[in-house]
């Protein structure tokens, strides 16, 4: 499952936990601190208590009293209203009974007062010394952790945003965008794709210009001298001759026609210009194209609606159109079509090998006048450009070729 997340997810996800590792140790250190802290001060005032109710038994003087209170750094209170009110609305962390008297601790107004009984003895001293529980400093040591690992974030945010940018640019460049120009912005391992990338950009793009200025020209010098070698043909006395000739270069036409349908599909500044339209509109120019008789097609179609390009979906319904009749023992075939999928059916003999084979540029079981190896890869292209899959069965003496829609 970590394999499948993304860096950026993962970077966030530890500081995330990082972040929530801190303040859930720093909760349970001020709790466990605070406790220390309470039983620290429940021990000094017992023992402040202690002693003075051993005293008391002694019946001390007041010189004795004050010594005690210099040394505890304890406060006789002597307004008998302000004793009740700590009495009555102070807070009573500890009452204790022992055998030397009982004493109170209490809380009021944010400061400690020791509350001592014995016999005749009835004191309210107030702590002068009490330790306060600062939580302040606590709290600035998590705002300095916090504040050290979002600075770690942002920095490491920062140096993984020119990977960001980069994937950004790749996942153009994957989509056909051969003009992207990827600059380095750091002398790091990220700086060193970027430039590597970008120079392999430049090279596929001079390479892509190459390849197509050499079929363009290639198709252009070869298509005026086969226009020229027909009509020649068409002056020849010898029909024999003439038909041979005619056919030699009506096939060399048909090549250089399939190359440039090869060229564009495969380019990658190829765009399919998708539209909604109906399946019939596609047969009915898919027909057109052909120029057939219709005797040799027989139809089942349930119209529907999609959104394909049209000129490349006719001509990749053409070549299963044509190889069915080609290759059939009754040179006919049949289309089935519905929303989900369109069948071509043709009789004839089993495919030797499985389909992938057959989708492949230049593949045949073996050479044939009247094939160039190209009507299948031609089909298979054009379906995966519009994210559709071309199956294929043999059913009782019959070629089942299927386009599945969904």
């Amino acid at each position: 499952m970590i394999k499948n997340i993304s860096i950026s997810t993962f970077i966030n996800a530890i500081f995330t936990i990082a972040v929530i590792a801190i303040l859930i140790t720093f909760a349970l250190f001020i709790n466990l601190d605070m406790q220390k802290h309470q039983i620290m001060q429940k021990n000094r005032y017992e023992i402040i208590a202690e002693n003075f109710l051993s005293v008391f038994k002694k019946n001390p003087s007041k010189n004795d009293l004050k010594q005690l209170y210099t040394q505890f750094k304890v406060k006789l209170v002597k307004d008998r209203e302000k004793k009740l009110n700590i009495l009555n609305k102070g807070q009573e962390l500890l009452f204790k009974r022992t055998y030397l008297g009982t004493y109170r601790i209490y809380i009021f107004e944010s400061e400690y007062y020791l509350y001592a009984q014995q016999l005749g003895y009835n004191l309210m001293l107030k702590d002068l010394h009490s330790n306060k529980y600062n939580i302040a400093v606590i709290i600035l040591i998590l705002i300095l952790s916090l504040s050290t690992i979002l600075f770690l974030y942002i920095i490491l945010k920062r140096k993984l945003k020119p990977l960001k940018e980069l994937n950004c640019e790749i996942t153009k460049f994957s989509k056909g965008d051969l003009n992207i120009k990827i600059k380095p912005k750091s002398n790091d391992e990220i700086g060193e794709i970027a430039k590597n990338f970008d120079a392999a950009i430049t090279l596929i793009n001079n390479q892509t210009e190459s390849k197509n200025l050499f079929m363009r020209n290639m198709m252009h010098e070869l298509k005026t001298p086969i226009t020229k070698a027909m009509f020649i043909a068409e002056t020849l006395e010898d029909e024999k001759s003439k038909q041979m000739l005619q056919k030699a270069f009506k096939r060399m036409d048909d090549i250089i026609k399939e190359l440039a349908t090869v060229e564009r599909i495969t380019s990658k500044t190829s765009v399919t210009y998708k539209e909604f339209t109906s399946f019939f509109n596609i047969y009915r120019k898919t027909l057109d194209i052909m120029m057939i008789e219709s005797s040799h097609i027989s139809s089942k179609i349930d119209d529907f609606t999609f959104e394909v390009d049209s000129t490349l979906f006719s001509v990749a319904l053409k070549n299963l159109l044509d190889n069915g009749i080609k290759f059939s023992s009754d040179k006919k075939v049949n289309i089935v079509a519905n929303k989900k999928r369109i069948d071509v059916i043709s009789k004839g003999i089993k495919l030797k090998y499985k389909l992938d084979y057959y989708t492949e540029p230049f593949s045949q079981e073996e050479k044939r006048a009247d094939g160039f190896g190209l009507g299948l890869y031609i089909v298979k292209t054009i379906m995966n450009m519009h994210g559709y899959k071309l199956k294929y069965s043999y059913k009782e003496g019959y070629n089942h070729f299927m386009i599945i829609l969904s």
